[in-house]
């Protein structure tokens, strides 16, 4: 076989050997040690394979010389049985004709040795004639190749110089012989199909317009030309233009609608044809797991698909799902697919290519459990025996008598030989197609963990190519098959923990690059303003030295990192090494001059007559920072002189002086301001503490307030229990306000505890109100279900009665107020009665007659009284009496004092009798409200009146009559009274005032007696009901009892 250079994808990941490793390496560690001892099963399972079912495997037999009469150029060799029709082409020279001997040559293979049989098996006299004609006819003749379609073998001729101008002698197959047909078929020699693939056209729905247009394939690959060169991307981004391949384009100027798209899904991989402006086709393979892109010239000429799916194999190598390809670069253009031949044993197919202008072909042999093409054998003509003996040869490019073959060994046989002695075994049962299927799958789930996790759902595949696995063959946990399901089942189950580790690595590896880029971005960006900087300061320096000390912080910080970039951390780091050495000498020398600590001084300078104008701690604060802030950096600037190289010790000394005496005068500094802050704060201090201290009593204030229920007093005590800790806390350099809070916070204590106190007392004051309220409702209740007569109608009274839902509506408010013991109890009070009233009611149904109050013992019957038992008083004969109802029980009441009251024994309402209408009675009684309003002229008499109706409902009025009656009678009512004005009055205490006023009173009393009334009246007509002036009724009445005297 001849040597090829081959490009091969390695997909085998490094190992992790950092003694750090995380949970995902752990996993990875674990999936290759599983993975090995899948591998190691397979071979065992392989070896027992190939035991049982027996093997052929490629070697090299012999190398054998066919010898010819004449010499000749050796074209073609066919292979029937045992025997091989040999086809070559001699030159005829001066020779008047040419016979069959002189393209044809039979031989049969005995052992590895090739015997001369003579033309008996092509003899035949059309044939022979067609032979003759062919020659007659056409000078220029010359022999091509032997076809085989089905059961018929073409020899096909060439008789011009156009390839494609041929005849054809059809022969029919019948085992180990031939059958002449005729010398016209050479139109059923059908072209074999090139593609077992079919291209799709992109249209212009996929095109996707922006800065960078592209066109879609599948939403899954992205492709243009425009720009200069050809592009493939992964992302749908038209503002980006970057791809992850690229190649120039002739034209670049071409637009996206210039070019041709096709493609072809072909799964895990999609192929590419594309044609730029003006170009050929360019043909490419895209790999979606893998996110790469590989050219592939040959896909021009034919593109077959490998067993199984398993990929594409074309003329000058193969691309497997998985990723893995091989292109062997010795073979060019112009190969097209000839046949495919699969072995008995299921596990090997050979794949020939056929290049018409060199007369040759391309064999490559593909085994489904390796995955993989050997070298391929390249040659002029090849034939295949019967037990799967291949011989071919290369022709010399001179004419000869002597053509070298190579006989090999091939499991290519149409007669494969089972080994005997093992046809009872589990695998002979199973059958040899079916093992080398599973084996196959399995070298693709050992391809998979062999791939670096950049591979697009590697553990998902894993996970799915798995489960496929132990789902389509019962017999993968067998004991004879090795067992393979157990470490399947182990993979999978890693495959599956690796897929959530595996996105926490990617989330640790997105983190690592965002910190490296910040970093990236820090650096250059410090690096752009060193550059850029004048340095004609020492503040620079110290700012540009200790960025690159905070940088070189940073640098080192990503090396603690995992996943981080050591070259870039290293190309950093000697970045910021240079700029440091570089800025250091620039920082002794401008250290060295007279003006290089001016500034320093000038902002102490400064600070000393800040210090002279502080009014407040607040301002001493601010400064304080600030005289801090200057310090730190001259403590920085003293760090970064010890770190310079000085050679010169008197130049250190010189510096290190300078700082120092710095220092002293800013420590003087410090020392000021610290005591002006101590003064300061103190006065501040105490009216802080004052405004807290009324802010948080207004606080408990309205806490107490909103305080409803014990646990919100518990809240409200708790938050202001934490402010009187905040309070200690920023109040805690000031000892006289302790005691202050801690008084504080016991009044907080003792007030929240009495409302607490309070607000319990007061809820168990409302429960057992609504307990007792529930209680008589309840007891109503009793009395109203002896008037029931079936046990429906008590049932509808418990669902819809107004009563009951009243006490269920008592029984929730009790719940709400958390007294649970009542509400259960009213619950179990209400139950009880509905069971007890439907008990009694089937009692009443059996002893009584018809539901009556009759009971009936035989033919008798009996009333019974079902009147309550009861004290009353009644009229009887002009008298008194004491009643049992339901009895005839009465005793005469004998008392002087009610005989007295005869006259109202009879009256029915306090608001009415013989000679006060009830209407009238209503209208005294709303005048009299009316006199104690404040506003009387605005007063709403209708709305007074139909108030006192609805709150007198024992004193029988009647709505649309009697207060009708009452309101007419109070609207004259108040007219006489606001017209008649002292009329109101009895006469004789009208004749009494008159006669105070005008001859009790002198002048003098009457004028001071006057004002004092008028300036009363005015006060009294905007607060009628005020005391203030109850002094001056009690001075008349005194005057009125000494003239009654």
């Amino acid at each position: 076989m001849e040597n090829t250079q081959s490009k091969v994808q390695s997909s085998t990941p490094e190992k992790q050997h950092s003694l750090e490793a995380g949970t995902y390496e752990i996993i990875r560690n674990r999936l290759q040690q599983q993975s090995d001892k899948l591998e190691l099963r397979l071979e065992q399972l392989n070896a027992l394979r190939k035991e049982t079912f027996g093997t052929v495997e490629p070697q090299l037999l012999a190398n054998e010389r066919l010898n010819t009469g004449n010499f000749c150029i050796a074209r073609d060799m066919f292979a029937l049985g045992q025997y091989c029709i040999f086809g070559y082409n001699v030159h005829i020279g001066l020779r008047s004709g040419i016979q069959l001997a002189d393209v044809f040559n039979v031989y049969r293979l005995e052992g590895n040795t090739f015997r001369e049989a003579g033309l008996e098996l092509l003899k035949h006299e059309k044939f022979e004639i067609d032979f003759q004609n062919l020659y007659r006819y056409y000078k220029d003749a010359f022999f091509v190749r032997f076809v085989r379609q089905g059961s018929y073998l073409y020899m096909t001729f060439q008789v011009s110089n156009n390839a494609g101008d041929i005849k054809a002698f059809k022969w029919l197959i019948r085992e180990n012989d031939l059958q002449y047909v005729d010398a016209r078929s050479e139109h059923e020699i059908r072209a074999v199909q090139q593609f077992e693939f079919r291209w799709k056209r992109i249209d212009r729905d996929q095109h996707r317009k922006g800065l960078h247009p592209h066109v879609s394939v599948l939403d899954r690959v992205f492709v243009e030309t425009v720009g200069g060169d050809l592009t493939i991307k992964v992302e749908d981004n038209t503002e980006d233009g970057r791809g992850i391949y690229r190649e120039e384009v002739l034209h670049q100027d071409q637009t996206l609608d210039d070019a041709e798209y096709l493609y072809a899904d072909l799964g895990n991989l999609i192929v590419l044809k594309i044609r730029p402006y003006q170009e050929g086709f360019r043909y490419f393979v895209f790999n979606e797991k893998m996110q790469e892109v590989q050219r592939i010239d040959a896909l021009a000429d034919s593109g077959v698909l490998l067993p199984d799916g398993q990929g594409l194999i074309f003329s000058n190598g193969y691309y497997l799902q998985t990723g893995e390809y091989k292109l062997f670069e010795s073979v060019g253009r112009g190969w097209k697919f000839e046949s495919r031949i699969n072995a008995p044993n299921g596990e090997d197919y050979l794949y020939s290519f056929y290049n018409q202008a060199a007369g040759q072909s391309i064999l490559m042999a593909y085994n489904v459990i390796t995955q993989a093409v050997e070298t391929p054998i390249r040659c002029h003509g090849f034939a295949i025996f019967a037990d799967g003996t291949m011989g071919y040869f290369r022709s010399e490019e001179e004419a000869t008598k002597h053509h070298m073959i190579q006989l090999w060994q091939t499991p290519f046989g149409s007669n494969p030989v089972l080994a005997r002695e093992h046809t009872d075994s589990y695998l002979s049962k199973l059958g040899n197609k079916e093992i080398v299927k599973a084996m196959a799958e399995c070298r693709e789930i050992l391809s998979l963990t062999h791939k670096e996790d950049s591979y697009a759902d590697l553990y998902a595949d894993l996970v799915s190519r798995c489960t496929d696995v132990l789902d389509s063959y019962y017999w993968i946990n067998h004991q004879e098959t090795f067992r393979l399901g157990e470490v399947l089942q182990e993979l999978r189950d890693t495959a599956k923990t690796a897929i959530d580790e595996y996105e926490k690595k990617l989330s640790i590896q997105r983190t690592t690059q965002s910190a490296i880029e910040r970093v990236r971005a820090q650096a250059l960006d410090l690096f752009r303003q060193i550059g850029q900087e004048n340095f004609e300061s020492v503040d620079v320096f110290v700012y540009a030295l200790s960025e690159l000390r905070r940088l070189k912080g940073a640098i080192v910080s990503l090396e603690e990192l995992r996943y981080t970039d050591k070259e870039f951390i290293a190309e950093m780091m000697e970045r910021a090494d240079q700029y440091q050495e570089d800025l250091s000498g620039q920082c002794i020398r401008f250290l060295l001059s007279d003006t290089a600590l001016l500034p320093y001084q000038e902002r102490i300078n400064q600070h000393r007559d800040e210090l002279e104008k502080i009014t407040s701690a607040l301002d001493g604060k601010a400064l304080e920072e600030a005289i801090e802030k200057t310090a730190q950096e001259l403590q920085l600037l003293i760090e970064i002189v010890n770190n310079l190289h000085i050679t010169d010790a008197n130049d250190s000394t010189r510096i290190i002086d300078q700082i120092s005496a710095l220092f002293a005068t800013l420590n003087q500094l410090k020392g000021g301001i610290q005591k002006k802050h101590r003064e300061l704060a103190g006065t501040e201090a105490q009216s802080a503490f004052r405004a807290q201290i009324k802010l948080l009593d207004q606080s408990t204030i309205n806490f107490l307030d909103l305080a409803k229920t014990g646990k919100q007093c518990d809240d409200y005590l708790t938050k202001l229990l934490v402010q009187v800790e905040e309070l200690e806390g920023q109040f805690a350099e000031y000892d006289r306000f302790i005691p202050i809070l801690s008084e504080k916070r016991e009044e907080i204590y003792i007030a929240f505890d009495s409302r607490r106190k309070a607000i319990a007392e007061a809820l168990h004051k409302r429960t057992d109100q609504l307990q007792l309220a529930a209680e008589r409702i309840l007891k109503g209740v009793s009395s109203r279900l002896q008037n029931f007569r079936d046990a429906e109608a008590i049932n509808g009274f418990f669902a819809s009665d107004i009563m009951i839902e009243k006490v269920r509506d008592i029984i929730r408010q009790l719940q709400e107020l958390e007294d649970s013991n009542k509400a259960a109890a009213l619950q179990t009070q209400l139950k009880s009665l509905r069971e007890e009233a439907v008990r009694q009611l089937r009692d009443r149904q059996d002893l009584y007659l018809d539901g009556e109050n009759i009971i009936k013992l035989g033919q008798h019957h009996f009333d019974v009284n079902v009147q309550p038992l009861d004290l009353s008083i009644i009229e009887r004969r002009g008298a008194l009496y004491y009643h049992l109802t339901g009895t005839d029980f009465y005793e005469l009441i004998e008392d002087a004092e009610l005989n007295e009251l005869q006259e109202v024994w009879s009256q029915e309402l306090i608001s009415e009798d013989a000679g006060v209408y009830r209407a009238e009675y209503l209208a005294y009684r709303v005048f009299q409200q009316w006199l104690r309003l404040e506003d009387r002229q605005n007063a709403d008499l209708e709305a007074l009146v139909k108030e006192a109706v609805n709150q007198r409902y024992n004193e029988g009025y009647t709505k649309g009559i009697h207060d009708q009656d009452a309101l007419l009678i109070l609207d004259e009512l108040v007219k006489l009274y606001e017209t008649i004005d002292l009329l109101r009055y009895p006469s004789d205490i009208r004749a009494f005032a008159y006669l105070l006023w005008h001859h009790a009173l002198t002048e003098a009393d009457r004028q001071l007696l006057q004002t004092q009334l008028r300036g009363a009246g005015t006060l009294l007509r905007v607060f009628p009901n005020g005391s203030t002036f109850d002094y001056l009724r009690e001075e008349i009445q005194e005057a009125l009892s000494k003239q009654v005297e």
